[in-house]
């Protein structure tokens, strides 16, 4: 039932980010919702996993988009990594640092999938760098304190809470 109910949300993810946000850009920067996910699911999950999470979805949305297959799934687990990372060293019940998380891991998860699209022959400028990068990442950062309690309440008591076998 976990599995399933992420994978709606990412389904969901991807809509409101081809749809709603499309038209809620800034300057033509929207939110990367589908990076929000990974590291909600990092957050909540052991390293390991978290980083099969990243991995997982950035699959998908390499086979979504359809365009240099792997970028987003090695950006998606270094996302994962970093972010499980720094939950290890900090209380993720406090929600500014889970706002400060969010907004570097965003940047560093931009300039993740910014390099590797230059290693894919893509051209960037600078200054477009830098907009995109802390552009998604204050957008994120704004989604943070509507989405992040009612995510982090449902992995501690509700459907998404890790449940073993012999507790099911």
């Amino acid at each position: 039932m976990r599995c399933l109910l992420i994978v709606i949300m990412l389904l969901i993810s991807f809509v409101l980010q081809g749809t709603v946000f499309y038209f809620w850009d800034w300057f033509g920067i929207k939110p990367d919702l589908v990076m929000l996910l990974v590291i909600y699911i990092a957050l909540h999950s052991r390293l390991f996993t978290g980083m099969l999470w990243g991995l997982g979805i950035g699959i998908i949305e390499d086979l979504y988009l359809g365009y240099f297959i792997g970028m987003s799934a090695f950006t998606f687990a270094g996302v994962a990594l970093l972010s499980n990372w720094l939950a290890q060293r900090c209380y993720k019940e406090n929600l500014l640092f889970i706002v400060l998380l969010v907004f570097s891991v965003s940047v560093v998860g931009e300039l993740l999938a910014i390099f590797l699209s230059l290693g894919a022959g893509m051209h960037w400028q600078l200054g477009a760098i830098v907009r995109i990068s802390v552009g998604i990442a204050c957008y994120n950062l704004i989604l943070v304190p509507a989405t992040y309690p009612l995510i982090h309440r449902s992995f501690l008591y509700g459907w998404l809470r890790y449940r073993p076998k012999y507790e099911q």
